[in-house]
C-alpha cells in the first residue's frame, strides 16, 4: 500500500531536515550525500531499512498569482528493499490537495498522471515509474502541477541535476 510508505518517508524526511538544526533522534533518516539537487537519504535496519532520494522546488509559479505561503514541497523516490519497493515515486506538495484531483509531472514533453491523498501525490500507474525514472535520469528539469483545495494551480520546477547521482547511491545502500 503506498500511503503508509510515503507517510513513513515524509515521517522521516521531516526527522531529518529538523535534524539538520539539532541532534538527529534515534531511527532517524541520515544523509547518504547531496549530488547537485539531490540529496540521498537512508533510514533502519534489516527488514526496516529504507532509502530515498529528495529534492525541492527551483522555482513556483501559481495561478492565480499572489499565493503568501504555504508549506515545504518535495519530490522525492524511495526504495524499501524488504518490501521489494524500488524507486516508488512520490511528492509532498505542501497544500492540501482538491479533492480527486490529478497531479501531473512532465519532464521533456512526458507527461506522468499522479493520485492525490492530503498533500501528498503518488504515480497512478506504478508501471510507469521506471519510465518516470529514465525520464528523470535523462531531463534536466521536472515540473510538478496540482490543485490546492482552494482552485490554486501550482507548478513546481524541479532541477534533475544529481538525480543519477543520487539514485546510485541508495542502490548501493538499499540493495
Amino acid at each position: 500500500m503506498r500511503t503508509p510508505i510515503l507517510l513513513a518517508a515524509a515521517g522521516i524526511f521531516a526527522v531529518s531536515m529538523t535534524a539538520a538544526f539539532a541532534a538527529a533522534p534515534p531511527g532517524g533518516a541520515t544523509s547518504i550525500n547531496t549530488f547537485k539537487s539531490w540529496t540521498a537519504y537512508k533510514s533502519g535496519d534489516g527488514a526496516a531499512k529504507m532509502c530515498f532520494v529528495a529534492s525541492q522546488p527551483t522555482d513556483t509559479k501559481y495561478q492565480p498569482a499572489g499565493v503568501k505561503s504555504r508549506d515545504p514541497a518535495f519530490f522525492m523516490l524511495t526504495t524499501i528493499p524488504a518490501k521489494k519497493i524500488k524507486n516508488e515515486a512520490s511528492t509532498i506538495i505542501g497544500y492540501a490537495f482538491k479533492g480527486g484531483s490529478k497531479v501531473t509531472v512532465d519532464i521533456g514533453g512526458k507527461k506522468f498522471t499522479m493520485f492525490t491523498d492530503k498533500d501528498n501525490a503518488w504515480i497512478e500507474n506504478p508501471e510507469q515509474e521506471g519510465v518516470l525514472v529514465t525520464a528523470m535520469k535523462g531531463g534536466s528539469t521536472m515540473s510538478v502541477q496540482g490543485t490546492s483545495s482552494r482552485g490554486t494551480i501550482s507548478t513546481d520546477t524541479y532541477s534533475l541535476a544529481g538525480i543519477t547521482q543520487a539514485l546510485d547511491a541508495i542502490a548501493k545502500e538499499c540493495p
